[in-house]
């Protein structure tokens, strides 16, 4: 049988390892290899995809917007006399700037992939002397470079007017005009009415 003094030992020892265990600094993780490329969270799904149609973009957007930039200056002529339009106050060259804005941000919604053309039901309509939606998302799909390309060219366009407009410069604008024009001709004669030429020669 253990003694009392026995025991009292038996329990010292061990408040005297408990006591030290406690003192020890405590561990470190171990450090990763020098180089080593940091843990990345796992990428999730982009949850965005297109609803609107290109054809649609151009109807309620850009359309809209050009027109209200080439509507913002110019000359008009009333019983003989030649009268400016330009904008006349802060508010007035907001709405320039604002649409000069719709431009260049639908500039990047039509290049965005998956976008269609034009819905099903209007997939094969065209004016004479114009491609169909379906053959407009053919050429698309062969030469989606140049797509890109003259959007992008379409954008600095619009960007001329928003400087413009953000400069208060009627010149300005009207030369922004000239450039959204031919940007637009570009693209239009490229994957809309590629054989207009045909057309005029009738």
């Amino acid at each position: 049988m253990r003694t009392f003094s026995s025991i009292l030992a038996v329990n010292l020892a061990a408040l005297l390892v408990v006591s030290v265990a406690a003192q020890q600094p405590a561990s470190k993780p171990t450090p990763k290899p020098a180089g080593s490329a940091p843990v990345k969270p796992a990428a999730t799904a982009s949850a965005v995809s297109p609803n609107a149609t290109v054809q649609e973009i151009m109807a309620t957007m850009i359309d809209p917007a050009s027109k209200a930039v080439f509507g913002a200056v110019g000359t008009t002529e009333t019983n003989g006399v030649e009268q400016k339009q330009e904008p006349k106050n802060d508010e007035e060259w907001a709405v320039v700037r604002k649409n000069a804005m719709m431009m260049i941000d639908g500039a990047k919604l039509i290049t965005m992939p998956g976008r269609r053309i034009a819905s099903a039901e209007m997939s094969n309509k065209a004016a004479e002397g114009e491609l169909t939606p379906a053959q407009i998302e053919q050429r698309l799909a062969k030469d989606r470079a140049s797509w890109n390309k003259l959007a992008r060219e379409f954008s600095a366009a619009a960007s001329k007017a928003l400087k413009a407009a953000e400069a208060k410069s009627p010149d300005a604008v009207m030369e922004s005009g000239d450039a959204i024009d031919t940007a637009c001709e570009n693209c239009h004669t490229r994957f809309w009415y590629p054989d207009q030429d045909k057309l005029f020669k009738k």
